[in-house]
């Protein structure tokens, strides 16, 4: 068995860090560009905006990976889950929530959210195009650019530093200070949640659930949303100003303490249930049992190249951009 998979690896490498990089460069400039297409032609409709900058996402890491010959079952980790993983990836987003919040909450001191204005331009589109954009479409893009390309491709350097960068970049993606902070969060237990299944649809089912319930609930109490829009959307018009908003962060992080035991025990759980050992998801050199999962690394790979640089001072600046003007 550990022969066979070594002679897979070996005939289908998958992509090096410089093909993660060209091809998360790539997407990043067409995303931002199709935005400033939309604005340039006077297409200020919010569904058009999102949808291109969606597909943009998903078509790209699958042609950049197609055009470096990689296997892309292989390369992208597209593989069946059971069904207790399918309950674990709703449940760790369940706990997720109350962190979820808490950071959101958090950084609507400083900016406000970045979500509102969207979603209240998509509702007006009807339920099911909400939830095929801001929750289909981000599960299945994001994903294989994320953890398929971007993580994939630098687990053959380091695998700790592909899980921590790819979670940051993640973040990043999101070019907003307001959703920044637990992209990076559930990037991290995404990756966690992929290698315990040994399965890129586990974190699809999680960005699905998580964006899914988040629409489903926004879009049923879309007058709320929509009277909002227009007005400054931050901490204080949501915990309100005195004493209130001290005992609201309590009560949310105090829910968000108790949350993290419980995130930890389901993602360990999940590794159980699909024969795997935690213990064992980031080392160079896996045993015998697992050598199959992790046969990539290469210390040779150089994740920093002007592609990540030229990605990254793109979201920087977008961020920055849509921060303050």
């Amino acid at each position: 068995m550990e022969e066979y998979y070594k002679e897979i690896y070996e005939n289908n490498p998958g992509l090096s860090a410089r093909d993660g990089n060209r091809i998360l460069c790539v997407t990043t400039v067409v995303m931002i560009g199709i935005q400033f297409l939309m604005v340039f032609l006077g297409v200020y409709d919010t569904l058009p905006l999102v949808l291109g900058t969606q597909l943009s996402v998903l078509i790209i890491p699958i042609v950049g990976a197609f055009i470096s010959e990689a296997d892309m079952r292989e390369t992208f980790r597209i593989r069946p889950v059971g069904i207790k993983t399918v309950v674990f990836a709703f449940a760790i987003i369940l706990c997720s929530y109350p962190i979820v919040a808490l950071l959101n909450l958090i950084s609507m001191f400083f900016v406000e959210n970045a979500v509102v204005e969207t979603a209240a331009g998509l509702y007006q589109h009807g339920f099911l195009t909400s939830m095929l954009v801001m929750a289909l479409c981000p599960a299945i893009g994001e994903e294989f650019l994320m953890r398929g390309v971007v993580y994939r491709s630098y687990r053959k350097k380091s695998p700790v530093l592909a899980w921590i960068l790819s979670a940051v970049i993640f973040g990043l993606l999101h070019m907003n200070f307001n959703q920044m902070p637990y992209a990076i969060y559930l990037g991290l237990i995404m990756v966690l949640m992929m290698e315990a299944s040994d399965s890129i649809v586990t974190p699809m089912l999680m960005h699905f659930f998580m964006n899914g319930i988040a629409t489903l609930s926004g879009f049923f109490s879309k007058g709320v949303v929509e009277d909002m829009s227009g007005a400054a959307y931050n901490a204080e018009s949501v915990l309100g100003s005195g004493d209130g908003v001290g005992i609201a962060l309590v009560s949310i992080g105090n829910l968000a303490v108790i949350m993290i035991p419980l995130v930890i025990l389901i993602i360990k759980a999940t590794f159980r249930v699909n024969g795997r050992k935690f213990s064992d998801a980031f080392k160079k050199d896996a045993p015998a049992y697992q050598r199959y999962a992790l046969p990539e690394v290469d210390e040779i790979e150089n994740i920093l190249d002007p592609w990540l640089v030229i990605a990254i001072l793109v979201m920087v600046v977008i961020t920055a951009i849509n921060t303050f003007m």
